[in-house]
């Protein structure tokens, strides 16, 4: 079988090198997409055990101003953490990761100072809880190091605070115990969030190990079930058209110039199928098992791709999964001309995919279906646009560096 030529091999070992990091997002970004609900649900229960914990501390209040202070900055933490996190954002970045815990941080000092000099008990103030309910949610998205680095951070900062405390205290002890009471809780609950998404890493690795072998020992059966199809397809043709034509001319006993000439466009004809069929690449047969239901059994969808130099082949096996869902959707979508679907594909350097057709969709309806598969593609290091505009839908997906058209 031949192989496209249009994209170099080292293009290709480098744009599937690039690293990605070992996050559930990342590997697993359509199931942590369904996870998301988790970081308000979670932020909502931080804000509210900081407003009770602040109430049971009336008596305590040395500046209310600096308390009513702290929970504003903890909700704008949780703010910043619901609105990055959300699959429309992906991927969740370093700095934004920094910024929630560093706001929450910060929202816990602020608290410690409201209460400095009359505060009772380390126990029951909300600071630790409250960075330790952010820090779980935050191995979904970022390596499991960076969130236990940021937690170790943040458990000196709080227990540094506490042991400060010791002098005021109602409980008499070493400072010691007040740093175990106040940093215990961050590091817990970030080592056990910790835990599951390395967990969960470790299978989705070890589940796409196991889809690359079989991926690897269908290969075969693909070849030969192209060659078949091409066969049948020859076959067709040659039923069609090569033994009509072959028994006028017997029926004749004679050719002529024009009998030369349809003898030469038969061959020229089934040459290009054969050629076409056995280098239809993957994206060929993704759009074209994605629209063959929505056609008629006459038209023929391998025009709806142009890749001539095959740079899907660029294209990792994470992001041919994602792909493949997108087009099914873009597919399904109510009021969709299936006729129009047309893929572009350009810049061997940085690979560009544009898909346009025509829908009688709703703007909303269409990013509502469409958005979490570009979110995906973001968190496998793609970057992605969607227009809809006068009923003309456009869909871009390329590797970073490709310059838009």
């Amino acid at each position: 079988m031949s192989v496209p030529r249009g994209i170099a091999s080292e293009t290709i070992v480098r744009l599937r090198s690039v690293p990605v990091e070992r996050t559930p997002q990342r590997l697993d970004p359509l199931g942590v997409q369904s996870a998301w609900l988790l970081v308000p649900l979670i932020g909502i229960a931080a804000i509210g055990y900081a407003i009770a914990s602040t109430l049971w501390h009336l008596q305590q209040l040395r500046s209310p101003g600096l308390a009513l202070t702290a929970i504003a900055v903890l909700a704008l933490a949780v703010a910043v953490a619901t609105i990055r996190t959300h699959p429309g954002l992906a991927p969740f970045g370093r700095w934004a990761h920094v910024t929630v815990i560093g706001l929450a941080v910060i929202a816990a000092c602020l608290f410690a100072a409201a209460v400095w000099g009359r505060n009772q008990r380390i126990q029951d103030d909300w600071g630790q809880i409250a960075v330790a309910l952010l820090l779980i949610a935050m191995p979904l998205y970022r390596p499991v190091l960076e969130v236990m680095i940021a937690a170790v951070a943040a458990a000196t900062v709080l227990g540094a605070l506490a042991a400060l405390q010791a002098g005021s205290l109602e409980i008499v002890t070493g400072p010691i115990v007040y740093v175990t009471v106040a940093a215990t809780p961050v590091l817990a609950l970030a080592a056990g969030g910790a835990g599951y998404a390395w967990t969960m890493t470790g299978e989705t690795l070890r589940w796409r190990e196991v889809a690359r072998a079989g991926q690897a020992r269908l290969e075969t059966e693909l070849r030969e079930t192209a060659r078949r199809t091409v066969a049948q397809k020859s076959a067709a043709v040659f039923d069609a058209e090569t033994v009509p034509f072959l028994t006028d001319i017997l029926w004749r006993g004679e050719i002529t110039e024009a009998d030369r000439e349809r003898a030469a466009a038969i061959a020229d004809g089934l040459r290009a199928l054969a050629v076409s069929s056995v280098e239809r690449t993957w994206l060929d047969e993704t759009l074209a098992l994605a629209l063959a239901p929505h056609l008629p059994p006459s038209a023929d969808p391998a025009g709806a791709v142009h890749d001539p130099g095959g740079l899907d082949r660029a294209l990792t096996e994470e992001q041919r999964a994602i792909v493949s869902a997108l087009v099914s959707t873009v597919v399904e979508l109510p009021g969709l001309e299936p006729a129009t679907v047309r893929v572009d594909v350009s810049a061997p350097e940085h690979p560009a995919f544009v898909l346009t057709a025509r829908v009688h969709e709703g703007r909303r309806a269409i990013r509502r279906e469409i958005v979490p598969y570009l979110s995906a593609l973001r968190s496998a290091s793609m970057v992605t646009g969607l227009r809809v505009r006068a009923g003309e839908l456009t869909l871009r997906f390329a590797y970073p560096g490709s310059s838009r058209p």
